[in-house]
């Protein structure tokens, strides 16, 4: 892996920005709800009446013309998965941009930090076959049921010339205004597209609680590096021969997570390390690095997770609200999340999509629609999982201003 400091593309820092349109609470940005509770969604004729829904749907949300290329983000499930997103739900987003003029369409995702067919290790940068493949399986391809080329958004080897260009697995942003970071590590091909398509599909998450479109972007749109950051798994690692015990990073640590020991080098307490890097800036002997290749304990941090990923999911899209739709696919709904490389069943009966241009509000739209057809046993069971979406939005509220009370406009389909 290669280090922080390697990243290309880094840039001056530049000042977080919120769209108006965000952070209003008069006339805010709506968000529709497609019902689909009526239909069978394996029906082919239903499944086309809902992609013409969609469809229109999308115009309402985007009224412009988009260029360049443009890129719907999704998630292709591990290989047992079979509750993961529906691929023939892509047509109505490919039709969509066809119609305002885009460019160039592709699907992509990330690698992930943990082992697997979508696995870092098991896709390095020469070599993504495997990744590739899984892919193709789910329907993801050029000549499969989504009908658009699939990328690797870390992988610049999986870029398509005159289609979809990347030239590096990460970037380096840095930011002033969000609260637990200063600095991001978007992918390349995240940060290439011009125009995005959030497709996220809602599952519960062990450790996340709530999966929808926050955690599509914060994790699935990150590089490495990113991903380790918001699990708390990157901590600062001090050259003794270069340390000179000053104390500059023990006295600027956010968090407190730093020790000084007379004659031997700072100790870092992990249980308190957020990663942020603060303490590598501000080193002036430079002998502070950021290091991690695995993430050792998932369950760190779990409580502060969501807040984290709210933070970093501001801070990549800084720049990108108004050129993004999103998508929350309420169908195939499961306990656990689609990472899960094992069969799941539904929890429930499939509910339809919840579509806007804050992810604050999808998120916490489709949560409330969702627990309102939750049985009480689940509920009391669901509890944990379902107030994330809440928090996160209120979360996202205190902190950046982003309003996610917003008017629903329901679109109920009938067979």
């Amino acid at each position: 892996m290669k280090t922080l400091s390697d990243s290309p593309h880094s840039t001056a820092s530049v000042r977080l920005q919120v769209p108006a349109e965000l952070t209003r609470k008069q006339d805010p940005e709506p968000v529709y709800f497609v019902d689909t509770s009526a239909l069978d969604l394996e029906n082919p004729v239903f499944v086309e009446k809902v992609n013409d829904v969609l469809f229109e749907t999308f115009c309402q949300l985007h009224d412009d013309v988009i260029r360049g290329q443009t890129l719907l983000k999704i998630h292709i499930g591990e290989p047992k998965c079979t509750t993961r997103l529906n691929p023939v739900f892509m047509r109505s987003s490919c039709r969509f941009l066809e119609y305002r003029d885009a460019g160039s369409v592709v699907a992509g995702d990330t690698t992930v930090a943990y082992s697997g067919q979508r696995g870092h290790r098991q896709n390095p940068r020469n070599d993504v076959s495997v990744y590739l493949a899984l892919a193709a399986d789910h329907g993801w391809a050029q000549d499969g049921i989504a009908g658009v080329p699939f990328v690797v958004l870390d992988r610049p080897a999986t870029a398509i010339p005159d289609t979809f260009e990347f030239s590096a697995p990460s970037h380096k942003i840095r930011l002033d205004g969000v609260q637990r970071f200063s600095d991001f590590f978007p992918a390349g091909g995240f940060v290439a597209a011009d125009f995005m398509i959030n497709h996220a599909h809602l599952t519960l998450h062990g450790l996340a609680g709530f999966a929808g479109c926050i955690k599509n972007i914060a994790m699935g749109c990150s590089a490495l590096e990113g991903k380790l950051r918001m699990h708390k798994s990157l901590l600062p690692f001090f050259n003794a021969s270069e340390c000179v015990n000053c104390g500059r990073c023990a006295e600027n640590c956010p968090e407190n997570a730093i020790i000084l020991h007379e004659n031997d080098v700072p100790e870092v307490i992990q249980e308190k390390c957020i990663g942020c890097g603060e303490c590598v800036s501000i080193c002036k002997k430079k002998a502070v690095t950021l290091k991690g290749n695995e993430i050792s304990d998932w369950k760190l941090g779990e409580e502060t997770l969501p807040e984290r990923m709210t933070d970093y999911a501001v801070g990549i899209m800084n720049g990108k609200w108004d050129r993004t739709i999103h998508v929350l696919h309420m169908y195939r709904i499961t306990e656990l999340c689609d990472c899960v490389d094992q069969k799941q069943v539904p929890m429930v009966k499939d509910i339809g999509f919840v579509m806007g241009k804050n992810p604050f509000a999808v998120d916490r739209i489709g949560a409330e629609i969702l627990y309102g057809v939750l049985s009480p046993k689940q509920r009391t069971g669901y509890a944990r999982a379902l107030s994330v979406a809440e928090k996160t939005a209120v979360y996202a509220e205190q902190n950046y201003g982003i309003v996610s009370k917003a008017p629903l406009q329901p679109l109920l389909l009938t067979p």
